[in-house]
């Protein structure tokens, strides 16, 4: 009897096929829409573009060595390759306590694509990093849109979330997984922008795609997930 309590109850909470659907939907279309805005600002210098510049000189100008320090420590936790082993970890972690495979699979998936998708985007857009006058040592030299550490991050955070809250939901836990996305990105983003890595569009553009990643991550969650149930 109290097994079935505890079971009825997670099905309850787990999110319906439907609401994730819309869920994913609503991530493409603001991923996209921020994507797009941040593209033209990129290209065009206007819009969210136009802030580019006096964001990377209000940074320098507030500058010292012990904002300095911090900065270089998230940035280099957030290192691409240092992510992907991370959340390897996880994947290893996850696999051997849950007793899971796919969603596991999912998340480490989704840190890939970010990766793979981030390498592609700048080699097409070609669009060139702050001088490195205005960096800090060491000196990224490969081109900035968009950010590969913010994108891996946010990706990161928005998939585990989803995973979490997807299958046994209610309000607190969304609560803090929208918090801890939020925090995670301002922080990322900061350090870029603060170490004179990145452009305030480089960083708004990985945001979208992070965006645009969870939306579909969810659609392939839904179509394997149902694979495997049936």
């Amino acid at each position: 009897m109290a097994l079935d309590i505890v079971e009825s109850s997670q099905i309850k909470s787990a999110w319906s096929i439907k609401r994730s659907a819309w869920i994913a939907i609503v991530c493409l279309i603001l991923g996209i829409s921020v994507f797009i805005i941040s593209y033209i600002g990129m290209v065009k210098n206007t819009g969210i573009g136009s802030f580019n510049h006096p964001i990377l000189d209000w940074m320098i100008t507030h500058r010292n060595s012990q904002i300095t320090s911090i900065m270089q420590l998230i940035t280099e936790l957030a290192n691409p390759i240092n992510f992907i082993i991370i959340i390897s970890i996880i994947d290893i972690l996850w696999r051997s306590i849950k007793r899971e495979i796919w969603r596991p699979v999912l998340l480490i998936g989704s840190a890939g694509a970010a990766a793979i998708l981030s390498t592609i985007i700048k080699s097409i857009t070609i669009n060139s990093r702050p001088i490195t006058d205005n960096m800090i040592a060491p000196f990224e030299t490969d081109y900035s849109f968009p950010s590969g550490h913010t994108i891996i991050v946010v990706t990161f955070l928005l998939v585990l979330g989803y995973m979490i809250c997807s299958r046994n939901s209610n309000l607190a836990r969304i609560i803090i997984w929208e918090i801890i996305v939020v925090v995670g990105f301002v922080l990322i983003a900061t350090s870029r922008l603060y170490l004179g890595y990145h452009w305030l569009t480089d960083v708004t553009a990985s945001l979208g795609l992070g965006l645009i990643i969870l939306g579909a991550s969810i659609f392939v969650d839904i179509i394997i997930s149902k694979y495997i149930k049936n």
